[in-house]
């Protein structure tokens, strides 16, 4: 079934959201201008904590965690990517400091 648009709406490009990673992404932009990781790409991508609370079963708790710069886990990030729809490794790129990144 066709979208469906009200008069005078045209649809979004959402171009901008499947580009890969680099420093002319958004995401890299707020990064550089003050904003932390974790809420670069959630701001990006509109999600709120609820909708990543539900969508990624990650409790609010750890969210903001993550938020405060807690080490991340691979699952975590693999999580985020697939939410977001980005590779993992656009994620990891992102991180102030490579050892954020726990593997397991």
């Amino acid at each position: 079934m066709p979208s469906r648009r009200r008069k005078g709406e045209r649809p979004i490009d959402k171009s901008q959201f499947c580009r890969p990673y680099d420093e002319t992404h958004p995401v890299a932009h707020a990064i550089r201008t003050g904003s932390r990781w974790f809420l670069a790409w959630q701001f990006q991508y509109g999600f709120s904590d609820a909708r990543l609370v539900k969508q990624l079963g990650i409790a609010p708790d750890r969210l903001r965690q993550l938020d405060h710069g807690a080490p991340v886990l691979q699952a975590e990030v693999d999580a985020l990517a697939a939410a977001y729809g980005v590779q993992p490794s656009d994620i990891i790129a992102s991180l102030p400091d490579p050892e954020l990144l726990v593997m397991g």
